[in-house]
């Protein structure tokens, strides 16, 4: 690149950088942003969180419910957070997301150092690391993901670390490298269960490595991955002793309504978006025209996978190791998520520690665009239109107003419910956080309603729990006529569409019916 075309790119850097430093540390700004940028599941976790660190263990509802329904690493880290601030609600909340932004940081330290080796045999490779780097670290579309108050950054910054090791650091395996790894996967899965498939990734990789015989290689593989089932082990004893399934009970609950092969069509919008980086496909068309967006991401995908294929021998071992690594990741992910698993609408976030090697392939893309380009003046004028639009979008799509659509029920039980009465939300993350008292009713932290749920009794346990209000979205306002039993202990006291994005009810006991 000549001098010019360096500041220029500088330039672009910089600009990605600050925004997404910005992204991250927006919501100190004011304690409505603050409360705003967790998520719903988000809140889930930190309540069992700040639980355990009141020494009422993994819970909800004051202490009342047990539960396993949660990521352990990242609730326990949460824990720690909510202990130095004796349990306080809301400064904790900032402790969250400065940790978030300094995992965001260090897993784009990681992206750098990964594909700066991966990619060292190219001319350009400082260029397309720093431009994956940058990008990957202000997407609007992935950095979302690193800031939910979930685990996701956390293990979008494992994967890459583990990619780094199996990549390059460790060509081939050794036993004392089969235990190092081994208790890395393990610790990895202590960030999210599905890392198994990461395992068996890893596993598969090392399976083809040369200069070994074939059974020494299995011996190391098998040395690998008992080690990482070790490390994982006491979470898993705890999943089956305490709760009688190894699976955590929200994925019980995700999956429990889960119709086989009823995701596959969320899932090439989801990985089309993260290879498009900056430009998300807006709601509204996704969910207007479901079909003809997902056809049209499923063309995109095949011909990305079709070029990839025809490139391969072009490839240095390096990084073919990474693709085959992240492929079969990507399969198994793909395969758990799009035919077995429930709730569609958290692909994205599933497939989330894919979206930085979608990112690579973009800067790969935009720098080899860059090259073929013959007019200088063109050149400039690209990067240009191009720092122009990508700063527009971004800043849109940043820095508009965003509010989670559960605070309406928040505020009217806040206003309304005295903190000794009993509140039941099917979605009760947010309402649970910021009320002790709240009984989750969809099972995704309360193994009682997921028990109920998968028996067709859960009228009758909300009907024999001592709940005073039944409060969220516009639709249980229904309950009260579909459920006749429901009718005669609990009557409709607000039914509001306009409240909120999503609309409010409230349900209310009938005094005397209590048990």
């Amino acid at each position: 690149m000549s001098t010019h075309s360096n500041r220029l790119f500088t330039l672009l850097l910089l600009i990605l950088f600050t925004i997404g430093t910005l992204k991250h540390l927006m919501p100190l700004v004011s304690q409505q942003d603050m409360l705003h940028s967790i998520t719903e599941d988000g809140y889930l976790m930190m309540t069992i969180a700040r639980n355990l660190a009141l020494g009422l263990g993994m819970s909800t509802a004051e202490g009342n419910l047990p539960t396993n329904g949660t990521q352990p690493l990242v609730t326990f880290l949460w824990a720690g957070f909510y202990w130095l601030e004796a349990g306080d609600k809301i400064n904790t909340i900032t402790w969250i997301i400065m940790a978030q932004w300094l995992t965001a940081i260090a897993a784009a330290w990681m992206l750098w150092k990964l594909t700066t080796t991966v990619l060292q045999q190219r001319i350009h490779y400082t260029i397309i690391a720093g431009l994956t780097t940058a990008a990957w670290f202000s997407s609007p579309i992935a950095a979302k993901h690193t800031m939910n108050g979930l685990e996701t950054g956390l293990y979008g910054l494992a994967v890459l670390i583990i990619a780094f090791l199996v990549t390059t650091v460790i060509p081939r395996l050794s036993w004392q490298n089969s235990l190092l790894l081994g208790i890395t996967l393990g610790i990895t899965f202590w960030i999210r269960n599905d890392a198994a498939f990461l395992i068996f990734a890893v596993c598969l990789l090392y399976l083809q490595a040369d200069g070994q015989s074939l059974l020494t290689r299995l011996g190391q593989i098998c040395l690998m991955g008992i080690t990482s089932i070790v490390v994982a082990s006491p979470w898993l004893i705890y999943n089956k002793l305490t709760f009688g399934h190894l699976m955590p009970i929200s994925g019980q609950a995700q999956a429990l309504t889960a119709e086989f092969g009823h995701n596959l069509p969320a899932l090439p919008p989801a990985l089309f978006e993260y290879l498009l980086v900056f430009l998300p496909i807006p709601n509204s068309l996704q969910a207007t025209y479901p079909i003809p967006i997902a056809i049209i991401s499923t063309l995109f995908l095949m011909i990305t996978i079709v070029i990839l294929i025809k490139i391969w021998a072009k490839l240095y071992p390096l990084e073919q190791r990474l693709l085959t690594l992240i492929s079969i990741y990507l399969i198994g992910l793909s395969c758990f998520y799009g035919l077995y698993f429930g709730a569609d609408y958290f692909i994205a976030r599933y497939l989330f520690p894919i979206s930085a090697f979608f990112t690579l392939l973009w800067a790969i893309t935009i720098v080899r665009l860059w090259q073929i380009i013959p007019s200088v003046a063109v050149r400039y004028s690209f990067i240009t239109l191009f720092i122009g639009i990508t700063f527009t979008l971004v800043m849109r799509t940043y820095f508009k107003e965003t509010l989670q659509p559960h605070f309406q029920a928040t505020e009217w039980v806040e206003k309304h419910v005295k903190p000794n009465e009993w509140v039941g939300a099917i979605q009760s993350g947010t309402v649970g956080y910021f009320h002790d008292r709240t009984i989750n009713l969809d099972g995704k932290v309360n193994p009682e309603a997921l028990a109920a749920r998968q028996e067709d009794r859960l009228i009758q346990y909300v009907i024999d729990k001592k709940i005073d209000y039944l409060v969220d979205w516009i639709g249980i306002a229904d309950w009260i006529e579909r459920y006749p039993l429901l009718k005669t202990h609990f009557t409709l006291l607000v039914k509001d569409p306009k409240s909120g994005s999503k609309g409010l009810a409230v349900l209310k006991r009938i005094e005397n019916t209590t048990n």
